[in-house]
């Protein structure tokens, strides 16, 4: 970090620079800063110019009109540079126009090793509310200048663990219809980085409390005009929905206590952050998808006898978070992940509700979902744990669900880890035998052959012949070729 700093006071002769926001705040709670946040008082283009060059580095710009620039480093203390023009004639003024006093602080970086001694900070309440762990606006203007930083307050709550004054939440309730102006990709990024925190739901029930949630995502306000009657809970859908991603939250904090034999396997699943885009990843899209799963109930309700059926509800929930994902701006590796697990959520309910699985119908079920198998799984636990604490539910029945559910993820990984079963039959025996040529069809074939072998039902060349000669009619109609 100080060789960094240096680097950075040996480029401003000339130019007045101050550490600020993030930065400063990170310094003075003793939490190590991800980047270095700085203003200056002129020129920021080319004083980030030429600071990326000394770094072998390339300027993004962040905001052109309000002269905001990045720039991204490899194999350093910190993983950006974030430059911006001063907000106004002085620091002073600057500060007065962030967002909440925890951020509006700022020193001269050639005062670097000794900033506590020369803080700048014209508000008066900032070093007490940054003490007490408060997030308090700065100004009423704050949220109308600009309105993601409503959604900043939630996320600063998430990562910090501070709380958000309740004069400041008053107001993101005034002004929450204004996030409609902020762009998606924003949106998705402060919302995503909210729901990497462990208690995630906790601060999304406080963000839906003051309106914003249902501002962020209209589709929530039609969750919550569903008719109460038809639901278990008694908030009706939207509860059930929030409880099962609270759930989510429960079990993927506590992996191995639910999960005692593969626990170890399903950290390494989660633990991959290179899946999904920027602030995405497996455990925060389980949650988003969880918060959605159920949302096409009340198109799909349906009275039948004395019971509500919803048919139908995952296949138009999954085109619903799709359209969800696109308003943020969303990656397809995203999106489609998130349909898929929609789409999917009543799969393993399916399979687990007799409390038997049989080993047929775990390699079917195993085959179809693929690496989503773990995720999938946890998303219908946590289906049914939204139930756990109301009087009408079953203990009985849920405690079965866990225990197939946990039967089925154990098989999951015994076979992703097991050795790979002897070769039975190659593609060349198939066709010279069959007289058929080379195409998808053959790998289809080699494909089957291996299915019914971990299933138990072949295990020698001559079955699994017989096998592919059943099928072969299958085959000429699927690929339209001549046998």
């Amino acid at each position: 970090m100080k060789n960094i700093i240096k680097t950075i006071n040996d480029l401003s002769i000339g130019y007045k620079v101050y550490g600020v926001g993030g930065f400063v705040r990170d310094l003075l709670i003793n939490r190590k800063p991800v980047d270095i946040d700085l203003a200056v008082d002129k020129n920021a283009s080319k004083f980030a110019s030429a600071i990326a060059k000394k770094f072998k580095s390339k300027v993004v710009t962040l905001d052109e009109s309000n002269k905001i620039y990045r720039i991204m480093l490899k194999n350093e203390a910190v993983s950006n540079i974030d430059i911006s023009l001063l907000d106004g004639k002085n620091i002073e003024e600057d500060l007065s126009r962030r967002d909440f006093t925890l951020n509006a602080f700022a020193f001269e970086l050639k005062y670097f090793d000794s900033y506590k001694k020369h803080l700048i900070s014209p508000n008066k309440t900032a070093l007490k509310d940054l003490k007490s762990k408060t997030i308090n606006m700065v100004s009423k203007e704050a949220f109308i200048s600009d309105p993601l930083r409503m959604l900043r307050a939630f996320r600063f709550s998430a990562e910090l663990g501070f709380k958000i004054s309740e004069n400041t939440l008053k107001q993101i309730k005034k002004n929450a219809a204004l996030i409609k102006k902020s762009a998606g990709e924003r949106i998705k990024n402060e919302f995503f980085r909210t729901l990497n925190s462990k208690s995630a739901s906790k601060i999304i029930l406080i963000m839906d409390n003051c309106g914003l949630l249902g501002e962020v995502f209209p589709e929530i306000k039609n969750m919550k005009k569903a008719p109460k009657k038809y639901y278990y809970h008694p908030g009706g859908l939207f509860q059930h929905s929030l409880e099962t991603m609270s759930s989510v939250e429960n079990i993927t904090n506590n992996i191995d206590k639910y999960f005692p034999v593969s626990f170890k396997y399903m950290q390494e699943h989660f633990s991959n952050a290179e899946v999904y885009s920027e602030n995405v990843n497996r455990i925060n899209l389980l949650k988003f998808a969880a918060l959605f799963h159920d949302s096409a109930k009340p198109e799909t309700a349906k009275k039948d006898g004395d019971k509500m059926r919803f048919l139908g509800h995952d296949e138009i929930g999954a085109k619903k978070i799709e359209e969800i994902m696109k308003s943020l701006k969303m990656s397809k590796k995203d999106i489609s992940a998130a349909v898929f697990l929609v789409k999917n959520h009543m799969r393993p309910s399916t399979l687990t509700r007799k409390n038997v699985v049989t080993q047929k119908a775990s390699l079917k079920f195993f085959r179809d979902i693929g690496e989503n198998t773990p995720d999938l799984l946890i998303l219908s636990m946590a289906d049914w744990h939204s139930y756990k604490n109301l009087k009408k539910f079953s203990r009985k029945e849920l405690k079965a669900q866990e225990k197939s559910v946990n039967k089925m993820m154990d098989y999951y990984y015994e076979l992703k880890n097991a050795k790979p079963l002897p070769k039975i039959i190659d593609g060349n025996i198939i066709m010279k035998k069959f007289g058929l040529k080379p195409g998808p069809w053959i790998g289809n074939l080699m494909k089957l052959v291996v299915e019914k072998q971990q299933e138990g039902e072949i295990s020698d060349q001559k079955a699994a012949l017989s096998l592919i000669s059943s099928k072969l009619t299958q085959i000429k109609k699927k690929y339209k070729i001549k046998l």
